[in-house]
């Protein structure tokens, strides 16, 4: 859970607790696992796009948030499944 946390850049305290290393990750999962293209500018939302083989939409390349709404309905993980992933590693950390 420390590796996950520090490959995120996410400060985490030390020593800590197996349920504070779990709550830290539960809280930024969305942000970084379901949907990070939130945090991302402009330039890397149109790459995104291109590299799935679409074009950016005419008049939205500096609008943020018409660039996002392009990226979801293109965006291959669903929440379910990577919540699913997340279910998976984490039994994975505690059962070793």
């Amino acid at each position: 859970m420390e590796r996950w946390l520090s490959d995120n850049n996410i400060p985490y305290p030390t020593p800590a607790d197996r349920k504070d290393l779990e709550n830290l990750i539960k809280q930024n999962w969305n942000d970084y696992v379901v949907a990070p293209y939130n945090s991302w500018d402009t330039k890397q939302l149109q790459k995104y796009i291109t590299l799935k083989g679409e074009t950016v939409k005419k008049g939205t390349e500096k609008n943020k948030d018409d660039l996002i709404t392009q990226v979801k309905a293109s965006w291959t993980d669903t929440e379910d499944k990577t919540n699913e992933a997340y279910e998976s590693a984490r039994d994975w950390i505690f059962d070793s």
